[in-house]
């Protein structure tokens, strides 16, 4: 893919590392076969392909938007799509970046960005997972029946893994 970053961009480590992933990619679109967002929502913005036109867009100082943001955000990161890139494109490196770069330009509401904080503070503590976890078990005759379902009982819930890295509330 032809490229045309941001000069100022690309005097940066990320900003060159962006640029070498996005000439890696081929246009193909293998990676839509196995994006389980874009194989349900169907949009092509909600694929790595799309994903990919807009991070180039943005990088190459182009309109960022709360659209823009929305397809990122949507994006899980699993990576599933880098397995079926036949350039090898490193996806996930490059969203991370993306997200990084858009984050910087669009402003989250307040409510939005309390929640995200939120989940990535729970998420990330054992503590506080588990307190979520043990309260949700004492409501869960209360819950619709699909969600009390997806709430494991104290004797399913197994042993907590151990970490295979150490994480921190700035990594997601």
């Amino acid at each position: 893919m032809e490229t045309n970053l941001l000069a100022s961009l690309l005097e940066t480590p990320e900003g060159r590392e962006a640029d070498a992933i996005l000439r890696a990619c081929v246009h193909c679109g293998f990676c839509t076969a196995t994006c389980p967002t874009y194989q349900l929502l169907g949009d092509e913005l909600d694929g790595p392909r799309g994903r990919i036109y807009l991070i180039k867009q943005a990088l190459e100082g182009g309109d960022v938007t709360a659209k823009t943001q929305l397809h990122l955000d949507r994006c899980l990161t699993c990576r599933s799509c880098e397995t079926t890139c036949p350039s090898g494109v490193r996806y996930g490196r490059l969203v991370d970046i993306g997200r990084k770069y858009v984050d910087d330009r669009v402003p989250r509401p307040a409510v939005d960005a309390a929640k995200r904080a939120a989940l990535r503070r729970g998420l990330l503590s054992k503590s506080l997972f588990g307190a979520a976890l043990t309260l949700g078990r004492f409501a869960r005759p209360f819950l619709p029946r699909a969600l009390a379902g997806s709430i494991p009982s104290a004797h399913d819930s197994g042993t907590w893994p151990a970490p295979w890295r150490t994480a921190s509330p700035n990594d997601c």
